[in-house]
C-alpha cells in the first residue's frame, strides 16, 4: 500500500496517510465476522507532516474451543478479548449493566442484546502520541494494563487497572489503580492515586476514593492529604442522580487546612437540578472563619441562585494552593453569588478584605466588586484599597476564554502607594525601599504569556540601600516611566545620610516584574557614602568609605556585573577592614577543641538563588583613607596603615573575593593586645608595603616597625652595667599576610656608651640565633622594661619556659610565654592539685588619662579532684574594648569546663564546656557542648593501626596493678 488517506475515507477526523506492507488472510463483512489475519509490516503512519511511533500491526481472530479470541498486536499496544461477543453491541451491553446502579444516567437499549460472556485484557507501551489524537488535553497512559470481564447472564462485572501517570487539561494523576466490581445489585469502585496535581501548588497525594452505586445512590468516601497545606481530608456523602442533575448529602466531614481543620456540618444538602436549585445548611467552619452556602431567590426573575457567604475567612490558606506567587493574605468577607447555574452562568462577587498583604508588604484594606461570564469568560472588576501608606483605586476586566493575547486590561490610579512592595522583586539588588507613588495613568495589560505595565510615577521622599555596599541613599520629588518591558530612572538626584550628592540613571529591563536585566545603571558622584558594612555584611572585606566613584551595572540577573572606580575624599575620614582570616580561638584551656557541625554559611551576595552577581572595583588609596589589616581578631593584632596604591578588587556570588595591587604605607602602626599586662604599639617605617596577587590571605607584606623602650634595665644582660638606657625593638613581617614570619632585634641609641659595651652587643647578637630566648626577652622588655637573665636557669624567670603555642603574631608569642610561665609555678607550688592561667591587657599609661582605660583579664583555676575528674573555673572581663560592640564599660563573662576519663589511661575522655569570648564587631560569644575525645600516643604512623604489642602488654599489665 503506497498511501493511504484516512480522513477522506471516513476513518479519522485529522489528517493522516499510512503507507506499507500488508498480508491479509481474512473473510467477514464486519468486525464480529471477522475470521483470519490481517498483518501490516514496514509501516508509516502520518499525521500531517509528523511521523508517529507505528511499525507493524498484528490483527489476529480465530475460534478456539467454541471460544472465539480476537488479538491485536503493534509495537505500542497489545490486547485480546476472549470468550463470546459482539464488538458492535458492546457499548450497549455495558448500557444494559450500568443501568440497574444509575438507571436515570444509562438507558436500557430497545433491543434484545446477544449474551456477552468475555474477558479482556489491554497493555500499552509508549501511546502518549495516540492518546493526543482522541483529545489535544489529554496525554500518558504509557506502560498501562486494562483487563476485566463482563458476564451478563451471571449480573457479573469486574474491571482493574493500572496507569502510572496520566493528565488531562493540565491536572496530572500519577500512580492510578483501580477496581471495580458489579452485580445484580450494586457496583463497588476504589480508586486510588499516589498524586493529584492540580496545579503547581495545589497537590493531592495519596487519595482514595470509594464509591458504592445501586439505583441512582451512591456513597461517596473521599480521603486525601496535601504536603504543608491540605494535610488530611475527608468528605463523606450520599449522590442522587437524576436525568436533570443531581443531589448532595453531607454527613459529618472534615479537612485541615494549613494546621487548621475545618468541619462540614452533618445533614447538609444541595439540589442542583434543572426544575430545582437548593441548599440548605451547607456550613463549613474553623474557629470563627465560616463559609455558608445556601440558595436565594433573584430579585429580577424570581429563579433561584446559588450563594456562598464567607465571614472571616483567611485567604492566604485557600490562595497558596493554587498560586504560589504572589503571596496573597488578608481577612475576606462578602458574598459570591451563582446565577443561572444550568444556563449562562454568572458569577457575581462583592468582597472585603481587611488587613491585606501582598508579598508579605501590607496594602490595607482593599474592596472588590464585579462578575464572571462563564459563558464569555470575561471577568470585571473595579476596587479600592485604603491604609496608612496607600491609598488607590482599581478598574479593568480579564477574559480567561481570551485567545488574542489581550486577555487583561486595568487601569490603577493611586493618591500615594508605598513602593517598599518592590523589595520583593529587586530585593537582590537593593533593601528597604521607601517612598510614596502618585500616579494618574498606571495600565497593566496584556496576555497569559506576557504582561505589560505603562504610565508615570511621582516618587515622593524615596529611599533605597544597595545590598553589597549598605549604603543608603535617598531622593525625592523624581519621576520614573514604565514603558513596555522597560523602567526609564532617567536622571535620579541622589543623597546620602551624610547629605551628599550624587546622579543616578538608566534602565532596568523585565517581564513584568521577572526576569530582570540591567541596561547601563550609571551612578556618579563627586562625593559621597560608598561603603558602610560590617563584618556581619562580608567577613573578608568591610568598613567605611567616602569619595569619589563612578558605577555602572550590567546584565541580565544571571550574569550582572558592576563596575566601581573610586577614591576615597581627601578631606573626610575613611577606614576600611581586611581580617586576614587567620584568626584563631586563642583558648587557654588547650584540651578543648571548638568542633564546627553542618556547614559553614558563606559570604556571598544575597539575591535570589539564580542570581550571579560580579562586582569589580578599582580604588585609588590615599593617606587619607585608614586600612587596618587584622592578623588576629582575639588577641588584637592589627596593623594600621597609611599610604597609598591602587587596588583591584573583584567579589561576586560564585566568585571568590580576590585583591591586586601594592599598597604602600606611609605611615602606622603595629598595634597587638597580646593579653598581657601592657598594648603596645609598634611604629611601622615607612616604604612598607602590601601587595597582593589574587588571594586576600595570600598576599606578600614586607613590614618593619620599631617600638622605643625607654630606661630599660640592662643588668641581666651584664652584670657590670647598672644604668638604664632606652632601647627599641624592631619587628620584621614577611611573608604572607595570613601567616608571617616574624623576626626581632635589638638596637641600642648609637651614640651612647651601653652600645660600645662589648659584652652586651655580644649576648644582643647572640639572641638573633635562638628565636625562643629572642621571643621570650622581647615579651619581658616589653611587659616588665627589662631583660630576662641568660645565665641564671633556676630563678623565676627561667629559661625553659618556652612558648607551647604556635602562633604568628606578636601579642601570641607574648601572651602565650607569660601564660605558660605562671601556670608552671602555680603547678610547681601546688604538686599539680591546682594550676591556673591569666592573661591581662592594659594600655594603661601613667601619663595619660584613666578614663582612657582600655583593659582585658583571664583567669582559671585548674583543680584535679581525682585521677579522672578535672574541673576548671575561670572567665574574661573586658572593660572598655572600643573594637567591642557593648553597651557598657565592663563584660564580665564565664568559662566552664570538666573532664571525666573513661578510662585509666586517660585516653578517652567526655569533656564539657561553657566559654564565652569579646569578638572585635560583634560582641559576645557565647560557645557551650559535649564533646567525647579519644587520644592516642605512639612512634610511628604503622602503630595507628598495628599497635606494638610490648607496648600493649605493659599497658595490661599496669591496668592489672591498679
Amino acid at each position: 500500500m503506497q498511501k493511504a488517506n484516512l480522513q477522506p475515507l471516513g476513518l479519522t477526523q485529522g489528517i493522516f496517510s499510512l503507507s506499507g506492507l500488508v498480508n491479509f488472510d481474512f473473510k467477514g463483512n464486519n468486525i464480529d465476522n471477522f475470521l483470519g489475519t490481517a498483518k501490516m509490516y514496514n509501516a508509516s503512519l502520518l499525521q500531517d507532516t509528523n511521523r508517529l511511533s507505528f511499525n507493524y500491526l498484528n490483527l489476529n481472530s480465530f475460534i478456539d474451543s467454541g471460544k472465539k479470541i480476537l488479538s491485536i498486536q503493534s509495537n505500542e499496544v497489545e490486547g485480546n478479548i476472549t470468550g463470546r461477543f459482539k464488538i458492535m453491541e458492546l457499548p450497549d451491553a455495558f448500557n444494559l449493566f450500568l443501568n440497574r446502579y444509575y438507571p436515570a444516567y444509562f438507558k436500557n437499549p430497545n433491543y434484545n442484546i446477544k449474551d456477552q460472556d468475555f474477558s479482556f485484557l489491554i497493555k500499552t507501551k509508549e501511546v502518549n502520541s495516540y492518546v493526543k489524537l482522541f483529545d489535544k488535553r489529554l496525554s500518558g497512559f504509557d506502560n498501562s494494563t486494562f483487563s476485566g470481564n463482563l458476564r451478563l447472564a451471571q449480573n457479573e462485572f469486574n474491571i482493574n487497572a493500572s496507569v502510572p501517570q496520566f493528565s488531562y487539561d493540565g491536572k496530572s494523576f500519577e500512580n492510578i489503580e483501580l477496581s471495580g466490581k458489579g452485580n445484580r445489585d450494586s457496583l463497588n469502585t476504589t480508586i486510588s492515586v499516589r498524586d493529584i496535581a492540580i496545579s503547581d501548588s495545589l497537590h493531592f497525594p495519596n487519595t482514595t476514593l470509594t464509591l458504592s452505586s445501586s439505583n441512582d445512590i451512591s456513597n461517596i468516601q473521599l480521603s486525601t492529604s496535601a504536603s504543608k497545606t491540605l494535610s488530611d481530608a475527608r468528605l463523606n456523602a450520599q449522590l442522587t442522580t437524576y436525568g436533570d442533575g443531581v443531589k448532595i448529602h453531607f454527613s459529618p466531614s472534615s479537612f485541615i487546612l494549613n494546621d487548621k481543620k475545618w468541619d462540614l456540618a452533618r445533614d447538609g444538602e444541595i439540589t442542583l437540578r434543572k426544575s430545582k436549585i437548593e441548599a440548605s445548611d451547607v456550613r463549613f467552619t474553623q474557629g470563627t472563619q465560616e463559609i455558608v452556602i445556601s440558595t436565594e431567590l433573584d430579585k429580577q426573575s424570581g429563579n433561584p441562585n446559588l450563594v456562598a457567604k464567607l465571614k472571616t475567612v483567611n485567604i492566604n490558606d485557600f490562595t497558596q494552593l493554587i498560586l504560589k506567587q504572589p503571596r496573597l493574605e488578608g481577612i475576606v468577607s462578602g458574598m459570591v453569588t451563582l446565577r443561572d447555574p444550568f444556563g449562562k452562568q454568572i458569577v457575581e462577587y462583592d468582597i472585603t478584605a481587611d488587613n491585606f498583604r501582598l508579598d508579605n508588604k501590607e496594602i490595607g484594606t482593599v474592596k472588590i466588586n464585579g462578575d464572571v461570564n462563564t459563558t464569555t469568560g470575561l471577568i470585571t472588576a473595579k476596587g479600592s484599597g485604603e491604609s496608612e501608606l496607600n491609598k488607590f483605586t482599581i478598574d479593568g476586566s480579564y477574559n480567561y476564554k481570551d485567545s488574542t493575547g489581550k486577555n487583561m486590561n486595568f487601569a490603577l490610579q493611586a493618591e500615594k502607594f508605598d513602593i517598599s512592595i518592590l523589595d520583593n522583586y529587586l530585593g537582590g539588588i537593593f533593601s528597604n525601599m521607601k517612598g510614596n507613588v502618585n500616579t494618574n495613568d498606571l495600565k497593566v495589560y496584556g496576555g497569559p504569556d506576557h504582561n505589560f505595565i505603562t504610565g508615570t510615577l511621582n516618587i515622593t521622599e524615596g529611599e533605597l540601600k544597595v545590598i553589597y555596599t549598605q549604603v543608603k541613599y535617598r531622593f525625592n520629588n523624581e519621576t520614573i516611566i514604565f514603558n513596555p518591558d522597560e523602567i526609564d530612572f532617567g536622571l535620579l538626584q541622589l543623597k546620602d545620610t551624610l547629605g551628599n550628592t550624587g546622579t543616578a540613571s538608566g534602565k532596568i529591563q523585565h517581564r513584568f516584574f521577572n526576569d530582570f536585566g540591567f541596561d547601563n545603571i550609571r551612578f556618579e558622584t563627586g562625593k559621597m557614602l560608598l561603603l558602610n558594612t560590617t563584618k556581619r555584611d562580608n567577613s573578608q572585606f568591610y568598613g567605611n568609605v567616602t569619595g569619589r566613584a563612578q558605577m555602572t551595572l550590567n546584565g541580565p540577573v544571571t550574569d550582572m556585573l558592576m563596575n566601581i572606580n573610586g577614591e576615597p575624599s581627601s578631606v573626610d575620614s575613611s577606614h576600611i577592614y581586611i581580617p586576614t582570616g587567620s584568626s584563631q580561638e586563642y583558648g587557654k584551656i588547650d584540651y578543648i577543641d571548638f568542633i564546627q557541625y553542618g556547614s559553614k554559611m558563606e559570604d556571598e551576595y544575597k539575591g535570589r538563588k539564580e542570581s550571579n552577581f560580579l562586582v569589580k572595583m578599582n580604588l585609588k588609596a590615599n593617606p587619607a583613607c585608614k586600612i587596618d589589616v587584622i592578623l588576629d581578631e582575639t588577641t588584637g593584632d592589627i596593623i594600621k596603615g597609611r599610604g597609598n596604591g591602587a587596588l583591584e578588587i573583584a567579589v561576586g556570588t560564585k566568585e571568590p573575593l580576590t585583591i591586586r595591587g601594592r599598597y604602600n604605607i606611609t605611615d602606622g602602626e603595629y598595634k597587638f593586645n597580646f593579653q598581657t599586662f601592657l598594648q603596645k604599639y609598634f611604629n611601622i617605617t615607612e616604604g612598607s608595603s602590601i601587595t597582593w596577587n589574587g588571594d586576600p590571605y595570600l598576599a606578600q607584606i614586607n613590614i618593619d616597625a620599631e617600638y622605643l623602650a625607654k630606661n630599660v634595665d640592662l643588668s641581666n644582660l651584664s652584670s657590670t652595667t647598672k644604668q638604664k638606657q632606652n632601647v627599641t625593638i624592631l619587628a620584621h613581617l614577611d611573608g604572607v599576610l595570613n601567616k608571617p614570619i616574624i623576626s626581632f632585634e635589638f638596637r641600642l641609641p648609637p651614640s651612647s656608651e651601653i652600645s660600645k659595651d662589648f659584652v652586651i652587643l655580644n649576648k644582643l647578637e647572640a639572641l638573633k640565633n635562638d628565636e625562643n630566648e629572642m621571643n621570650k626577652q622581647v615579651a619581658s622588655l616589653l611587659i616588665f622594661n627589662a631583660f630576662v637573665s641568660t645565665n641564671d636557669n633556676q630563678g623565676f624567670f627561667t629559661g625553659g619556659n618556652t612558648i607551647g603555642i604556635a602562633t604568628t603574631t606578636i601579642g601570641g608569642i607574648v601572651s602565650g610565654w607569660l601564660t605558660n610561665l605562671f601556670n608552671k609555678e602555680l603547678a610547681k607550688a601546688t604538686n599539680g592539685v591546682v594550676s591556673t592561667y591569666f592573661d591581662i591587657n592594659s594600655s594603661f599609661d601613667l601619663q595619660s588619662k584613666a578614663a582612657l582605660l582600655q583593659a582585658n583579664l583571664s583567669a582559671g583555676v585548674k583543680l584535679v579532684l581525682s585521677s579522672r575528674l578535672v574541673v576548671l573555673i575561670g572567665g574574661n572581663l573586658d572593660y572598655n574594648n572600643p573594637y567591642a560592640q557593648l553597651n557598657k564599660k565592663g563584660l564580665l563573662t564565664p568559662d566552664i569546663n570538666i573532664e571525666w576519663s573513661l578510662n585509666n589511661d586517660g585516653s578517652l575522655k567526655v569533656i564539657g564546656f561553657n566559654r564565652t569570648s569579646v569578638d572585635l564587631t560583634q560582641g559576645q560569644r557565647n560557645r557551650s557542648g559535649v564533646k567525647l575525645s579519644y587520644r592516642k600516643d605512639f612512634d610511628k604512623l604503622s602503630e595507628i593501626f598495628s599497635p606494638n604489642k610490648e607496648k600493649r602488654k605493659k599497658r595490661l599489665a599496669n591496668e592489672k596493678k591498679e
